[in-house]
Parts: C-alpha cells; structure tokens; sequence
C-alpha cells in the first residue's frame, strides 16, 4: 500500500514550503519543482489539487506562486494523503476470498491512515531538516 507518485510529489511540495518557512513565502511552481524533484509540468498540477483541497494557497502576478494555507502543525499527512488519493472504495471481487481479502484491505488502510493522521507536516519537515542539516546542507537542499 504505498502511496502514488502524486501524493508523494504533493508531500514534497508542501515540505518545501514548510521548509522555506510557511506562511508569507511564496514560491513558484517551477521553483517547487525544481527543489522536490518534480517534473514542472506535473507540479503545477499537484499545487492545482492542493489548493482544492485547502492546503496551498496561491497568488497570481509576476510575484505570484504559492504558500501553505495554515500553519504546518495544522495539516497532517493523513488529510494530505485522504486528498490526494480520495476516499473511492476498491471492489475485491465476490466468494470467501474476496470478502476475506477486502476485510483485511480495509484493516490494513485504517492503520495506514491513522499513522499519516499521527503525523503533521511539520513533523515530516523537521525530520527532513535534520537529515539535511546532517548532510551539510541546511541552507540549500533538494528533497
């Protein structure tokens, strides 16, 4: 049960902002790329999504781009990935197997949730600045 390429590339995005400090910065689409090794094309619409889902906000212009909507602390992983994945149920088939099989599905992404839910995006982002820092890139990095 990994999470897609989108929501990773979503993650990453909102760790750089975390990263350049949150609120009041505002970054580019490609500069946002560029720091988490995202195709430009892709990032402009993973920041599309997550404005929609209310955790980016943008604004428009030559000084345009993009910021986190609330504070890091406020969002955690498991609103970011419920968003970015969405909430569609998976038919597992019909019989014993099936059933069985959907059972433990829906167990094993209750616990997926519940451990991205225990974790904000403020503590991915100190947990990734202290890698960085540890590597001599503290002031400049690419996630």
């Amino acid at each position: 049960m990994a999470v897609n390429r989108t929501t990773e590339y979503a993650v990453r995005a909102l760790v750089v902002l975390a990263l350049e400090g949150g609120q009041g910065r505002i970054r580019q689409a490609a500069s946002l790329a560029k720091a988490s090794g995202t195709p430009g094309k892709f990032m402009e619409q993973v920041l599309r999504t997550l404005k929609k889902g209310g955790f980016v906000v943008s604004r428009r212009g030559a000084g345009g781009g993009y910021d986190l909507a609330r504070a890091a602390e406020r969002i955690t992983m498991g609103e970011v990935v419920s968003w970015m994945e969405g909430e569609a149920e998976k038919d597992n088939g019909a019989g014993p197997l099936g059933e069985a099989w959907a059972r433990l599905s829906q167990e094993a992404e209750g616990a997926r949730r519940a451990r991205f839910s225990e974790e904000s995006l403020r503590d991915l982002m100190e947990k990734v600045q202290a890698r960085l820092v540890g590597k001599g890139r503290g002031s400049e990095y690419q996630i």
